[in-house]
């Protein structure tokens, strides 16, 4: 059990949340992105890559959440930004599918990982706010919801 636990810690959930954060960076460069920031985990960068238009940033708490940026000049119209916070969530449910299609006898990583994903996908299309930050289902609503006209 603690295997399993130290697993999902360590290893499952940042190979989840660099999935949910490819996902966002696919929906930027689908909306024409001039470049894209990836950065997994916290504290000092232990690697930083330059891959054409995309920077990728590792933290020593590799496994201590993710962030991506898409940045264009000028910005993303609403439903550019409604289809980039929805890469995350879709990328994490694409996984599901596939995990859930594939062979019947799964190794247990297999399902805690499948879990795992499903969770992301579903907990970040949940509309919230925790103080400045917002949620890929508050992005989208918000967007939606938007009155004001972007030029």
């Amino acid at each position: 059990m603690i295997g399993l636990l130290l697993l999902l810690l360590f290893v499952i959930a940042p190979i989840g949340l660099v999935i949910h954060e490819l996902g966002h960076i696919l929906g930027g460069a689908l909306c024409r992105a001039e470049y894209s920031v990836l950065t997994i985990g916290a504290g000092s960068s232990i690697i930083r890559i330059k891959f054409q238009k995309l920077h990728i940033i590792i933290g020593s708490l590799y496994f201590w959440g993710g962030h991506s940026a898409n940045i264009k000049n000028p910005g993303f119209t609403r439903f550019q930004k409604v289809l980039i916070s929805m890469g995350g969530p879709a990328a994490n449910a694409v996984v599901c599918t596939l995990l859930i299609y594939t062979n019947s006898e799964r190794a247990g990583w297999m399902d805690l990982f499948l879990l795992f994903n499903l969770y992301l996908a579903i907990s970040n299309l949940l509309p919230f706010r925790i103080g400045r930050r917002k949620s890929d289902g508050y992005l989208i609503f918000e967007n939606l919801l938007a009155r004001r006209v972007e030029y």
